[in-house]
């Protein structure tokens, strides 16, 4: 199982940011006037506090806080409907979407909303469908060590819907299993069909 990469935890710099948009907005022919001229700072503030803010938490210790002793080795835990958004890092497109984390306890449970708020962690990043689904299954694995652990995500690509191929209605699925998930079609199927 590959763990998910250790970094330092660091939070946004707002006003490297809206250099950094006021210039973009620039390059692109816009004119910074009265509808625009605090479009950098907004932008910032909307990437620092809702869109680019994972990057201050660990998935794997933010699962670690709420571990309490599972009553019973075995017990499928199935936490779905937990609804995402993130940013593609190809063309800074958000996409959104349901993910649908559950794991088979061995020692520990972990409350349900830190399983929502790992899913964060690692969705507020410039991160691919792809990789999301399999970070959090390997973070629901480092933090709990379950018997097994499956991660599926559905989501909507804005860089599949508005530029491209045009595909309005378009919805990705991804699948990521460990443990017990990778052998068991049941347990798969279990949690599949709540995605």
């Amino acid at each position: 199982m590959a763990l998910p990469e250790k970094r330092a935890s660091k939070a946004p710099d707002r006003a490297a940011l809206a250099r950094a948009i006021e210039d973009l907005l620039l390059a692109s022919g816009a004119e910074l006037d009265a509808e625009t001229r605090v479009t950098p700072e907004r932008v910032a503030k909307a990437f620092a506090e809702d869109l680019l803010d994972g990057y201050a938490s660990d998935p794997v210790e933010t699962l670690r806080s709420s571990l309490v002793p599972a009553p019973r080795k075995g017990e499928l835990v199935i936490a779905s409907q937990i609804d995402f958004h993130a940013m593609c890092p190809h063309h800074l497109l958000p996409y959104k979407g349901v993910a649908a984390v559950g794991y088979v306890a061995d020692q520990w449970l972990v409350g349900f909303g830190k399983i929502a708020e790992a899913t964060d962690a690692l969705a507020h990043r410039l991160i691919l469908q792809e990789s999301l689904v399999h970070r959090l299954c390997d973070s629901v694995m480092a933090a709990l060590s379950p018997l097994g652990a499956g991660v599926v995500i559905t989501a909507e690509h804005g860089c599949m819907q508005v530029r491209g191929p045009m595909r309005r209605q378009s919805r990705i699925t991804v699948e990521a299993w460990s443990g017990v998930f990778e052998k068991d079609s049941e347990l798969r199927a279990s949690l599949a069909r709540r995605a």
